[in-house]
């Protein structure tokens, strides 16, 4: 978009610098460079300086359109990658995905149930006795279907020291399968009767015409999951008078790779669905009025079409400076959470 406005590209880079490697092809120099944390686009006239303030074909002097094409071109971009990795994945799934649930939640979109589901299986439990494994949903318990993880607990918690059957579907093979186990007759500190650990999950199913618009909806049925479960965790937050149930949720470079590779261990389909995942939430955060980010910025776009006037420069400097900082900081500090988080996973 900067191009066909005649605005310069200076840089297109893949990582952060320094700069591994860089050609330049028709005044804009293609990078790879070390940091493996993200990319960039260098536009002229992003940065303020005194020669792009005095050039007309610069970006600090486009017309407010111009800039907001520029600016949400990328956003765009993000979202229509997560689009076209939904249909492929819901197309090739039957149009059905599952959520793990972190709170009492519904889609906006699509039918959907939700299931008590198996996170993990504690080795030498009654469950891994009983052939339970992690990813299996619990769609039955003694032949009574169960709605809910707490309404599960509350059926094994009753059935201490019995033999009881359970309905399972694991959710990677989508097979049924009828298992007994024999639950223990106490709870211990480290485990319950069974020895599993659950959580809710629930089935997103897309039917009929639905199935047509599949990609998009499903891209506003997690967006507004991202954001709600964002909005929970800040007042669980604020409720709790600690940061931890918000900060554990956050992860940056180093924890996208950790999930990267638990979704390669998972299977091609999973790994489609993750990188479609972490399109649409870069897209989110890149549009949030976040300073330094494109939505930042579009608050000064939009200040220019309010007031008719240019934002005063040292005050939009100050906050694209600050903003600019604030992110290295907070991506050094969530970086070093998800080493701490994820070492076993990654090393």
């Amino acid at each position: 978009m900067a191009k066909r406005a005649g605005v310069e590209v200076e840089e297109f880079g893949i990582g952060y610098p320094p700069r591994i490697f860089g050609k330049k092809i028709k005044g804009t120099i293609y990078s790879i460079n070390w940091i493996p944390f993200g990319g960039f686009v260098k536009i002229y006239g992003e940065d303020l300086n005194r020669e792009s303030l005095r050039d007309k074909n610069s970006f600090y002097n486009q017309s407010p359109k111009v800039k907001s094409s520029i600016l949400l071109a990328g956003v765009i971009a993000n979202f229509l990658i997560a689009i076209v990795l939904f249909y492929v994945y819901l197309g090739f799934n039957d149009f059905q995905s599952f959520q793990t649930q972190i709170f009492d939640y519904h889609f906006p979109f699509g039918d959907q149930e939700v299931y008590p589901a198996v996170s993990y299986v504690v080795e030498g439990s009654p469950a891994q006795d009983a052939g339970i494994q992690p990813s299996d949903l619990v769609l039955s318990f003694n032949g009574a279907k169960v709605y809910n993880r707490e309404q599960l607990i509350e059926e094994i918690d009753n059935n201490k020291g019995q033999e009881v059957s359970l309905l399972l579907e694991n959710i990677r093979e989508q097979k049924q399968r009828e298992v007994t186990a024999l639950l223990r007759e106490e709870k211990s500190e480290e485990q319950g009767v069974l020895g599993v650990g659950l959580t809710d999950v629930t089935e997103l199913r897309y039917r009929g015409g639905e199935k047509l618009f599949a990609g998009f909806l499903h891209a506003l049925n997690i967006g507004h999951f991202s954001l709600a479960a964002m909005g929970h965790l800040i007042k669980v937050s604020f409720q709790e008078k600690n940061i931890e149930p918000l900060s554990q949720s956050v992860s940056g470079p180093v924890g996208i790779l950790a999930f990267t590779k638990l979704s390669m261990d998972a299977g091609f389909w999973q790994l489609i669905y993750f990188v479609a995942i972490i399109s649409l939430a870069l897209g989110i955060i890149n549009i949030l009025p976040i300073p330094a980010a494109d939505g930042g910025r579009m608050m000064f776009v939009l200040y220019e079409v309010i007031f008719a006037k240019k934002p005063p420069l040292k005050l939009e400097q100050s906050v694209n400076l600050i903003g600019f900082w604030f992110l290295i900081v907070l991506l050094f500090l969530v970086t070093y959470k998800d080493i701490i988080q994820f070492k076993d996973i990654l090393f």
